[in-house]
């Protein structure tokens, strides 16, 4: 499968698992946040907008030098490695890249699971209070 393709599906599960994590945060709101707040009870795109809000308040913003200190770093590495080793060299680095899509499937199963924990949780205390 192509980078584009599990691009294209990474970013399709994660928007997926976004607008459940704004189910979550909803079911959250109506259950203790109303009572406890005497607020009105929230609409699901409100709970979204808020989402984004925060979102956008607590995102971590790239900073492009990072990415240049690792590819000036890997330019150093390139000149030290011997001709003789380089195509194991490179072998066992496309072998380490390759997972990387492995690691954000799980990243987004942990987001899927930990959010349904806490609505099981959060459902759970609900019926207690």
């Amino acid at each position: 499968m192509s980078d584009w393709k599990k691009f294209a599906m990474t970013w399709c599960a994660s928007t997926l698992v976004g607008f459940y994590t704004v189910f979550v945060l909803l079911q959250l709101w109506n259950w203790f946040a109303v009572p406890l707040l005497h607020a009105p009870e929230a609409s699901y795109w409100l709970i979204y907008g808020v989402s984004m809000l925060f979102g956008l308040l607590t995102s971590n913003i790239d900073n492009p030098a990072h990415e240049r200190r690792w590819n000036a770093l890997f330019i150093i590495l390139d000149a030290c490695v011997p001709e003789h080793k380089m195509e194991d060299l490179k072998e066992a680095v496309r072998t380490e890249t390759e997972s990387v899509w492995s690691d954000i499937g799980f990243l987004i199963f942990g987001r899927i699971l930990t959010a349904s924990l806490t609505l099981g949780l959060g459902f759970a205390v609900h019926l207690l209070v």
